[in-house]
């Protein structure tokens, strides 16, 4: 029985009935017994069904749709999942290690106690002809999930909306957490030891006894009365934006040596960041020459920096984040673990530059209200120069090319 004989069954709205003929197949698949087939579901409309239980790991999910159905204790260990619909899904105690998760909808779904150990939930998306025939999301959405007790070691969540999810006593020691929206996100209990939140948005989020030791928290927004709640290392306090300017004009190394023209219009940019722009203005610089500059881990979110010389810059671990370098100068220039969602480098030279390990994808915009506009910007490196750039670490499926 294959998968194209399972529409046959579903026209006859008898899904749920034949499923039991598909496991057993696919459980001999796993032990390579004869007759064993692969189950393949992907794109079948399975709303509501029950699978409590079922053994699909290895299976091939891709936009399956799953919304509301019983999961409780099934097994998608090592599947293919990109794209499912899981919309208030029951998967307590699911098994889905190491699952391909991109795109995918768990928005209200139960996933307490899931063992989500390496699984990938990142954005992920695949236009087709029309709106209809496309598949996944360019962000993830796990918003207001239940994930109680949950196991993500190691999981990636980056750049996922996790909005109002709780995620008590969880553990994602070493989880991959940047640029995700974790606003009024329960973490109470939850072991994020070594976990990097780097451009998180944590605003109103319970961080009672939550572990942050070893958590690299670079720019993230977080409330001083939520941290004093959490166990962290000191060290990391001093990486948080926590609502406040990152770089003091004062003190900051290069800055001082900076044009004025430039000290200027930063000095405008961190406040209109700051206040959300109410105050303060965007920093437009076109064609300026600043080259070797260090901007080492500083937060230069939504700069526009149009044509602009910054060959062999340090602009290491540096939030990039919503940034315009259009047709700049990038040659050698050190961007490794840069925060770089959204940032726009169309046209840039960029040849010898160290991109290693940054961070690129989709970044969802925000209006001055603090609330989605429902629009995301991606990395855009469209009519770049990208000879011998070191890609080393990123997910090269984040950027446009």
């Amino acid at each position: 029985m294959t998968s194209g004989s399972l529409d046959q069954y579903l026209l006859q709205e008898d899904a749920q009935k034949f499923m039991g003929a598909f496991l057993a197949e696919h459980k001999k698949w796993l032990q390579r017994k004869p007759g064993g087939k692969q189950c393949d579901l992907s794109r079948l409309d399975l709303q509501g069904i029950n699978l409590k239980n079922a053994l699909l790991a290895r299976a091939v999910l891709v936009g399956v749709h799953l919304q509301n159905a019983t999961l409780e204790g099934a097994d998608f260990s090592e599947s293919d999942m990109f794209g499912a619909k899981l919309q208030g899904a029951n998967l307590r105690r699911a098994k889905l290690k190491r699952t391909i998760l991109r795109g995918v909808n768990l928005k209200n779904a139960d996933l307490s106690h899931a063992d989500l150990e390496d699984a990938d939930f990142r954005g992920g998306l695949v236009l087709g002809e029309s709106p209809e025939e496309s598949l996944g999301m360019e962000q993830s959405d796990l918003s207001e999930c239940l994930m109680d007790f949950a196991r993500g070691q190691r999981a990636k969540f980056s750049n996922v909306d996790l909005s109002g999810a709780s995620l008590r006593e969880a553990n994602l020691k070493g989880a991959e957490l940047f640029g995700s929206d974790l606003s009024n996100v329960d973490l109470t209990g939850a072991n994020l030891e070594d976990a990097d939140l780097s451009d998180t948005r944590l605003t109103n989020a319970k961080l009672e006894r939550t572990i942050l030791k070893g958590a690299r928290l670079a720019n993230s927004m977080v409330s001083e009365d939520a941290l004093a709640r959490a166990e962290i290392d000191s060290d990391a306090l001093g990486e948080i934006n926590n609502l406040k300017l990152s770089i003091d004009l004062d003190t900051t190394g290069d800055f001082k040596s900076l044009p004025p023209e430039l000290r200027t219009a930063l000095a405008q940019h961190f406040e209109w960041l700051q206040s959300n722009g109410v105050r303060g203005s965007r920093a437009i610089i076109k064609s300026m020459s600043l080259r070797k500059l260090k901007l080492r881990r500083q937060n230069l979110t939504g700069v526009a920096l149009y044509s602009c010389d910054l060959s062999d810059a340090d602009l290491s671990f540096a939030n990039l984040v919503l940034a315009d370098l259009e047709k700049c100068n990038l040659m050698n220039a050190n961007l490794a673990g840069a925060l770089m969602f959204g940032t726009s480098l169309k046209g840039a030279f960029m040849s010898g530059a160290d991109l290693s390990n940054a961070h690129v994808g989709a970044m969802p915009i925000f209006g001055a209200d603090g609330k989605r506009t429902g629009k995301v910007r991606k990395t855009d490196m469209s009519t770049a120069n990208l000879k011998d750039v070191k890609f080393e670490g990123v997910d090269m499926d984040g950027i446009v090319k």
